[in-house]
């Protein structure tokens, strides 16, 4: 069974900038500078998930009925890092080039709602359509 370690972080936007002026400032600002760290540092896979409020406003409509007991994201993006070892994550934390990636962070980002995890991935669904890493499946 492949088995990789995801570190997941939820960011919230300073409520003084647009989504849009944020995920810009992501993308265009902080990505140039961060992805030459990551892959210095073994991170395998960084994937940003956008998440607008109106998709989630959308969301919660439609599943309201059916999970009306349910929470809904209220953040604008999720972040996740694809590593081998745990120990990647302190690799590219103390690179200093890490340090200049990050040194507009607090202009943009709510530090303070930041959550972050960590823990084990598995596929079991490709998108080719394979199905892995599922016992007795047929």
């Amino acid at each position: 069974m492949a088995t990789h370690v995801k570190l997941t972080v939820t960011h919230y936007r300073r409520p003084e900038h647009t989504h849009e002026a944020f995920m810009k400032w992501i993308i265009e600002e902080h990505l140039p500078l961060a992805i030459p760290v990551f892959k210095r540092c073994g991170v395998l896979n960084y994937s940003l998930f956008e998440t607008p409020s109106d998709m989630n406003e959308g969301l919660k409509a439609n599943m309201g009925g059916h999970r009306a007991a349910w929470d809904y994201a209220d953040f604008d993006c999720f972040i996740e890092y694809t590593l081998n070892d745990p120990k990647n994550i302190g690799e590219f934390l103390s690179d200093p080039d890490w340090a200049k990636s990050i040194e507009h962070q607090d202009d943009w980002v709510d530090t303070t709602k930041a959550l972050m995890s960590i823990g084990y991935i598995t596929p079991y669904l490709l998108e080719s359509g394979e199905v892995v890493n599922v016992p007795n499946f047929s």
